[in-house]
């Protein structure tokens, strides 16, 4: 199986538990991602996936294996490439699919229609908006890095320069304006078929943690179970929406947890990155369940959980080099993703992710929180 995304440990690695050959193109080739598969390649880093070309370079890089693959599972960034020049089945859903729930512009709209709950979108970033505060963010990139919020007229205008200044190849018309929504960070983990839409998991999101970083919305990872209000309506919510998408295989949901209940944020219709914390928490092998729900074979709801599992993700407050001596003390605390001897982390960019498993929800964010913090005094070392 080769997998393709910009970070495809916890896919690759899920397969290998699963008893699959794993094969990867990943834009870091971690220590622990090179560890679960036969052979990786590395994203090229002046790869741009928006532009024309980059189809191409990854049809060229996946027929220089030289192998013939089961299939090609593709990861985060790449659910839409066209990889129909190929002669092996992709595990994913259909092109059209993935495209209209991406854009989160468009995606409101399929939501309006079908009455199901999200924050108001409004049809330009120039529009003058009802009421403050909102939301200005891309309407296709996902993990929550340009995410800005403005609380009047002056602040939507440095906002919206803001994001184009820090991505160039955005146009105003790559953003949206959305309401902004007080609530807790939620989503829900499924697997599809043709047929039906099982949940397996809802999971916290862990968003914009001062510890982990100094973005305000970076998405920074998960805990499983989400131990809040409306868990079981975010089920149903998303096994309904799933189908009527049409979806298939692995799909998370994306939600703010509001006093009123919860309201739809964004639909990922590929792995997550709830994935470790879902496997630890429920004893399911994501990978393989990814699988053979296009055979049509599914999960049965609702999946025992067994313990609290949680994930976080560390970022550089400033350019940081992982030497050998760092590696070597990162590597005493329950760390994944670990970046290989030399690499240059630079300011905001991931660095390593830490895993724990606890009774519950407070003893595994206190682990999580302590074993990171130590691993950031070791990196300003």
């Amino acid at each position: 199986m080769l997998v393709i995304g910009f970070s495809t440990r916890n896919i690759v690695c899920s397969g290998s538990r699963a008893g699959y050959n794993m094969y990867a193109i990943d834009a870091f080739c971690d220590q622990d991602t090179i560890g679960c598969c036969i052979a990786t390649k590395e994203l090229p880093h002046e790869l741009d996936i928006r532009s024309k070309d980059a189809a191409d370079i990854i049809i060229d890089m996946v027929r220089s294996f030289e192998v013939d693959f089961d299939a090609i599972v593709p990861g985060s960034g790449f659910e839409a490439m066209d990889f129909s020049s190929l002669p092996w089945t992709v595990l994913a859903s259909d092109p059209e699919s993935i495209q209209a729930v991406q854009d989160k512009f468009t995606l409101s709209r399929k939501l309006a229609e079908l009455g199901l709950p999200h924050p108001h979108v409004y049809e330009n970033v120039d529009d003058k908006p009802d009421k403050f505060p909102v939301m200005i963010k891309p309407r296709k990139a996902g993990g929550g890095i340009f995410n800005r919020m403005a609380c009047n007229g002056q602040e939507l205008l440095e906002a919206v320069q803001d994001i184009l200044g820090t991505e160039p190849s955005f146009s105003r018309n790559d953003l949206m304006m959305q309401e902004f929504i007080e609530g807790v960070p939620a989503s829900v983990s499924l697997i599809a078929s043709k047929d039906k839409a099982v949940a397996v998991a809802v999971n916290e999101q862990l968003i914009g943690i001062s510890w982990l970083t100094r973005m305000q919305f970076a998405y920074c990872g998960n805990i499983t179970p989400y131990e809040g209000k409306y868990a079981e309506e975010m089920c149903n919510i998303s096994e309904k929406l799933t189908s009527e998408l049409g979806l298939l295989g692995s799909v998370g949901i994306d939600f703010i947890v509001t006093e009123d209940g919860p309201k739809i944020i964004e639909v990922n219709p590929r792995f997550q990155g709830s994935l470790d914390t879902v496997e630890l928490a429920t004893g399911i092998n994501l990978f393989d369940a990814h699988v053979k729900a296009f055979m049509g074979k599914l999960p049965v709801r609702p999946l025992r959980i067994q313990r609290s599992a949680g994930r976080c993700i560390i970022y550089a407050d400033r350019e940081t080099r992982m030497d050998a001596q760092v590696l070597i003390e990162m590597r005493k605390h329950k760390v994944a993703d670990i970046p290989q001897p030399d690499y240059v982390a630079l300011a905001d960019y991931p660095v390593t992710s830490v895993l724990h498993t606890g009774m519950n929800r407070s003893n595994v964010f206190e682990s999580l929180k302590q074993d990171s913090e130590n691993i950031k005094r070791i990196m300003k070392k």
